[in-house]
Protein backbone atom coordinates (compact mmCIF):
# COMPACT_ATOMS: atom_id res chain seq x y z
CA UNK A 1 0.00 0.00 0.00
CA UNK A 2 1.28 3.23 -0.80
CA UNK A 3 2.42 6.06 1.53
CA UNK A 4 0.15 9.25 1.96
CA UNK A 5 2.17 12.77 1.64
CA UNK A 6 1.16 16.17 1.76
CA UNK A 7 2.35 18.56 -0.58
CA UNK A 8 3.37 22.07 0.30
CA UNK A 9 4.27 24.78 -2.33
CA UNK A 10 6.53 28.37 -1.71
CA UNK A 11 6.23 31.05 -3.71
CA UNK A 12 9.39 33.30 -3.89
CA UNK A 13 9.69 36.63 -4.01
CA UNK A 14 5.82 37.40 -2.58
CA UNK A 15 4.70 39.61 -4.10
CA UNK A 16 6.02 39.92 -7.43
CA UNK A 17 6.57 43.29 -9.26
CA UNK A 18 5.54 43.38 -12.62
CA UNK A 19 7.63 41.60 -15.04
CA UNK A 20 9.55 39.66 -12.48
CA UNK A 21 10.07 35.89 -12.47
CA UNK A 22 8.79 33.58 -9.33
CA UNK A 23 10.45 30.77 -7.95
CA UNK A 24 7.76 28.05 -6.98
CA UNK A 25 9.05 25.41 -4.62
CA UNK A 26 7.27 22.16 -3.77
CA UNK A 27 8.22 19.97 -0.85
CA UNK A 28 6.89 16.21 -0.48
CA UNK A 29 6.53 15.27 2.86
CA UNK A 30 5.79 11.45 3.31
CA UNK A 31 3.64 10.28 6.39
CA UNK A 32 5.68 7.07 6.95
CA UNK A 33 9.79 6.56 6.18
CA UNK A 34 11.17 7.55 2.69
CA UNK A 35 11.31 10.08 0.38
CA UNK A 36 9.51 10.40 -2.12
CA UNK A 37 10.40 10.70 -6.36
CA UNK A 38 9.17 11.44 -8.95
CA UNK A 39 7.65 14.57 -10.76
CA UNK A 40 5.75 17.57 -9.28
CA UNK A 41 3.04 19.81 -12.12
CA UNK A 42 2.60 22.98 -11.05
CA UNK A 43 -0.10 24.73 -12.80
CA UNK A 44 -0.89 28.63 -12.57
CA UNK A 45 -4.07 30.11 -13.11
CA UNK A 46 -3.31 32.93 -15.69
CA UNK A 47 0.15 31.67 -16.67
CA UNK A 48 1.78 28.08 -17.52
CA UNK A 49 1.95 24.50 -16.20
CA UNK A 50 5.35 23.48 -15.67
CA UNK A 51 6.45 20.11 -14.53
CA UNK A 52 9.40 19.62 -11.89
CA UNK A 53 11.41 16.29 -11.18
CA UNK A 54 12.20 16.04 -7.16
CA UNK A 55 14.97 15.78 -5.45
CA UNK A 56 15.48 15.42 -1.93
CA UNK A 57 11.74 15.48 -2.01
CA UNK A 58 11.90 19.12 -3.68
CA UNK A 59 11.73 20.82 -6.83
CA UNK A 60 11.90 24.39 -7.40
CA UNK A 61 10.96 25.37 -11.18
CA UNK A 62 10.64 29.31 -12.29
CA UNK A 63 7.47 30.78 -13.73
CA UNK A 64 8.12 33.79 -16.25
CA UNK A 65 6.36 37.35 -15.84
CA UNK A 66 2.89 37.45 -14.92
CA UNK A 67 0.63 39.98 -15.35
CA UNK A 68 -0.55 42.36 -12.27
CA UNK A 69 -3.06 40.59 -9.89
CA UNK A 70 -3.44 37.06 -7.79
CA UNK A 71 -2.78 33.94 -9.85
CA UNK A 72 -3.42 30.57 -8.04
CA UNK A 73 -0.90 28.22 -7.69
CA UNK A 74 -1.59 23.89 -7.38
CA UNK A 75 1.15 21.89 -7.02
CA UNK A 76 0.09 18.69 -8.00
CA UNK A 77 2.82 15.62 -6.54
CA UNK A 78 1.87 12.08 -9.24
CA UNK A 79 3.22 9.49 -6.75
CA UNK A 80 5.75 7.57 -7.49
CA UNK A 81 5.56 3.13 -6.48
CA UNK A 82 5.59 3.94 -2.52
CA UNK A 83 4.18 7.37 -2.17
CA UNK A 84 0.16 8.34 -3.24
CA UNK A 85 0.02 11.63 -5.44
CA UNK A 86 -0.71 14.84 -3.45
CA UNK A 87 -1.93 18.44 -3.81
CA UNK A 88 -0.54 21.89 -2.40
CA UNK A 89 -1.85 25.13 -3.41
CA UNK A 90 -0.57 28.73 -2.94
CA UNK A 91 -1.12 32.45 -4.65
CA UNK A 92 1.27 34.52 -6.76
CA UNK A 93 0.44 38.08 -5.91
CA UNK A 94 1.98 40.24 -8.54
CA UNK A 95 2.01 44.25 -8.21
CA UNK A 96 2.84 47.14 -10.14
CA UNK A 97 6.90 48.14 -10.36
CA UNK A 98 7.49 51.31 -9.66
CA UNK A 99 9.14 53.89 -12.46
CA UNK A 100 11.41 56.63 -12.93
CA UNK A 101 11.19 59.04 -15.88
CA UNK A 102 13.85 61.03 -16.96
CA UNK A 103 13.56 64.03 -19.74
CA UNK A 104 15.97 65.86 -21.77
CA UNK A 105 15.85 68.00 -24.42
CA UNK A 106 18.25 68.92 -27.66
CA UNK A 107 19.44 71.37 -28.76
CA UNK A 108 19.45 73.29 -25.26
CA UNK A 109 19.91 76.17 -25.22
CA UNK A 110 18.19 77.16 -28.38
CA UNK A 111 17.27 79.98 -30.26
CA UNK A 112 13.76 81.49 -30.42
CA UNK A 113 11.73 80.01 -33.64
CA UNK A 114 14.41 76.51 -33.52
CA UNK A 115 12.96 73.47 -33.00
CA UNK A 116 13.45 71.94 -29.84
CA UNK A 117 12.77 68.15 -28.82
CA UNK A 118 12.06 66.74 -25.50
CA UNK A 119 12.75 63.29 -24.94
CA UNK A 120 11.13 61.35 -22.02
CA UNK A 121 12.26 57.86 -20.89
CA UNK A 122 10.33 55.85 -18.20
CA UNK A 123 12.25 53.08 -17.08
CA UNK A 124 11.11 50.67 -14.42
CA UNK A 125 12.60 49.96 -10.55
CA UNK A 126 14.44 46.92 -10.04
CA UNK A 127 13.43 43.94 -9.61
CA UNK A 128 10.71 44.92 -12.27
CA UNK A 129 11.40 44.25 -15.57
CA UNK A 130 9.60 44.93 -18.83
CA UNK A 131 9.08 48.15 -21.26
CA UNK A 132 6.21 50.40 -19.63
CA UNK A 133 3.68 51.37 -22.43
CA UNK A 134 1.03 54.46 -22.13
CA UNK A 135 1.46 58.77 -22.28
CA UNK A 136 3.56 60.79 -21.46
CA UNK A 137 2.19 64.42 -20.38
CA UNK A 138 5.06 67.09 -21.13
CA UNK A 139 4.32 70.76 -19.38
CA UNK A 140 6.17 73.13 -20.77
CA UNK A 141 6.43 76.39 -18.52
CA UNK A 142 5.73 79.85 -20.97
CA UNK A 143 6.16 81.40 -23.36
CA UNK A 144 5.13 79.37 -25.88
CA UNK A 145 4.84 76.51 -23.60
CA UNK A 146 1.64 73.89 -22.63
CA UNK A 147 0.77 70.65 -22.04
CA UNK A 148 1.78 68.14 -24.60
CA UNK A 149 0.36 64.16 -24.22
CA UNK A 150 2.61 61.98 -26.51
CA UNK A 151 2.62 58.19 -26.55
CA UNK A 152 5.12 55.97 -25.13
CA UNK A 153 6.96 53.69 -27.89
CA UNK A 154 9.72 51.16 -26.26
CA UNK A 155 9.31 53.32 -23.29
CA UNK A 156 10.19 56.72 -25.08
CA UNK A 157 8.24 59.44 -26.17
CA UNK A 158 9.08 62.69 -27.86
CA UNK A 159 7.74 65.88 -28.68
CA UNK A 160 8.77 68.36 -30.79
CA UNK A 161 8.14 72.34 -30.34
CA UNK A 162 9.05 75.69 -32.49
CA UNK A 163 7.03 78.18 -30.43
CA UNK A 164 9.24 78.62 -27.24
CA UNK A 165 9.51 82.56 -26.40
CA UNK A 166 13.23 83.75 -25.12
CA UNK A 167 13.81 82.76 -21.58
CA UNK A 168 13.99 79.72 -18.92
CA UNK A 169 11.23 77.43 -19.84
CA UNK A 170 10.82 74.51 -16.70
CA UNK A 171 9.56 71.08 -18.02
CA UNK A 172 7.74 68.21 -16.83
CA UNK A 173 7.40 64.75 -18.02
CA UNK A 174 4.37 62.85 -16.25
CA UNK A 175 3.89 59.12 -16.86
CA UNK A 176 0.32 58.39 -15.91
CA UNK A 177 1.26 55.34 -15.51
CA UNK A 178 -0.34 51.65 -17.14
CA UNK A 179 -1.31 48.07 -16.06
CA UNK A 180 1.78 47.07 -14.93
CA UNK A 181 3.66 50.38 -14.30
CA UNK A 182 3.16 52.84 -11.82
CA UNK A 183 3.19 56.66 -12.76
CA UNK A 184 6.27 58.60 -12.36
CA UNK A 185 8.03 62.00 -13.47
CA UNK A 186 10.87 63.80 -14.07
CA UNK A 187 11.81 67.32 -14.51
CA UNK A 188 14.27 69.57 -16.92
CA UNK A 189 14.77 72.93 -18.23
CA UNK A 190 15.04 74.49 -21.43
CA UNK A 191 16.68 77.35 -22.43
CA UNK A 192 15.99 79.79 -25.32
CA UNK A 193 17.97 82.53 -26.48
CA UNK A 194 17.27 85.67 -28.76
CA UNK A 195 18.27 84.79 -32.39
CA UNK A 196 20.98 86.85 -33.75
Amino acid sequence: MATPTITLVTVSPQPASSGQSVTLTATVIPLGVGTPTGDVTFVVTGGPTVTGTLSGGTTSVTVPSLSVGAHAVLANYNGDADFSPSTGANVILVVQSATTTSVSSAPDPSTEGATVTFTATVTPVAPGTGVPTGTVTFIIGAPGGGAFVQPLSGGVATLSVNALGVGTHPVVALYTGDTGFLPSSGTDTQTVNAAA
